[in-house]
C-alpha cells in the first residue's frame, strides 16, 4: 500500500504542475486572457484545485468502487476528471461551456500524454 500511495503523491505533484502550467499558458497565450480578468492567484489556484479534486477519484475511487480492470477503470476515470475539471472551470473561471470543456481537453490529454511518454522512455518512477 506504501509504494501505491508513494505513486499517487508522484502522480498527484505531477498532474498538478503539468496541467496549471498548461491551464496558464492557454489563458495567458490562447484565449489571450489578461490579468485584470483573471488574476494570477485565482488562476493558479484554479488549476491547483482541479487536478487536486479529480486524481484521487482516478487513483483511489474508480478502481476500486467499480472492481474494473485498471484499464478499463482509467478510461472511464479520465472522462470523469476530464468533465469535472471542464464544470470547475466554467464555474471558477467564468468561462464559457465549450472553452472549458476544450481548456480541460487539452490540459487533460497534454498531461496523460506525457506521463505516458516519460514513461516510456524510462524517465519514470513506476509503471
Amino acid at each position: 500500500m506504501i509504494n501505491y500511495t508513494h505513486f499517487f503523491i508522484i502522480s498527484l505533484i505531477f498532474t498538478i504542475f503539468s496541467e496549471t502550467l498548461i491551464l496558464v499558458f492557454l489563458i495567458r497565450k490562447f484565449f489571450n486572457i489578461n490579468k485584470e480578468r483573471i488574476g494570477n492567484i485565482k488562476l493558479l489556484f484554479t488549476g491547483f484545485f482541479a487536478s487536486f479534486l479529480t486524481v484521487p477519484y482516478v487513483w483511489y475511487v474508480f478502481p476500486n468502487l467499480t472492481g474494473w480492470t485498471r484499464d478499463v477503470s482509467i478510461h472511464y476515470s479520465e472522462v470523469f476528471a476530464f468533465l469535472l475539471e471542464a464544470l470547475f472551470y466554467k464555474i471558477y473561471l467564468k468561462t464559457n461551456i465549450k472553452n472549458s470543456l476544450l481548456i480541460s481537453l487539452i490540459c487533460n490529454s497534454i498531461s496523460y500524454s506525457l506521463g505516458l511518454f516519460l514513461r516510456s522512455k524510462g524517465l519514470w518512477f513506476y509503471w
